[in-house]
């Protein structure tokens, strides 16, 4: 069986690219597995998953008490959950770190992580997070009290 001019070209097309394809797949490849583990490097450095569950378990009370239908053991089971499968948080933030920020971003993110400007960061971030929290209830409450008396100067009537 003879093969037609125009398949031998394909042929010998295909076979010269196929390596460098696989090659350069091979590299992506490479280049992904080590971006990621940066990222995981990065996520763990920065304590990603206890900021988290610490976010979680600052708001619990908040939550159980702005739903009083919700029984008690609902809000702990759900504490438990968080803090065992705090790997999925972090599976899940990869993508996200991934396709924001490249390569070089994310070493040089992980380089200042490691500083000593970074751990103090990452040793008052949360409480600087909970202190802005309050500020932001304070203000919020603060601006909703002018707004109803300005609503109610204005003979508007809000229903508890």
């Amino acid at each position: 069986m003879r093969i037609p001019f125009a398949g031998a070209v394909l042929l010998a097309v295909t076979a010269v690219l196929c390596p460098q394809t696989n090659a350069a797949a091979q590299t992506a490849g490479q280049s992904d597995q080590a971006k990621v583990a940066v990222i995981r490097q990065l996520l763990d450095e920065t304590h990603a998953a206890d900021q988290v569950v610490g976010a979680i378990e600052a708001n619990i009370p908040v939550q159980r008490a702005s739903n009083p239908r919700i029984p008690a053991v609902f809000w702990d089971r759900f504490l438990v959950q968080a803090r065992a499968r705090r790997g999925e948080f972090i599976d899940s933030m990869v993508p996200l770190y991934s396709r924001t920020f490249e390569l070089t971003e994310l070493k040089a993110l992980l380089q200042f992580y490691q500083s000593p400007l970074g751990h103090r960061l990452l040793e008052i971030q949360p409480g600087l997070t909970r202190e802005s929290m309050q500020l932001g209830q304070r203000w919020g409450a603060r601006l909703g009290a002018e707004v109803g008396q300005q609503l109610a100067a204005d003979g508007v009537q809000i229903k508890p």
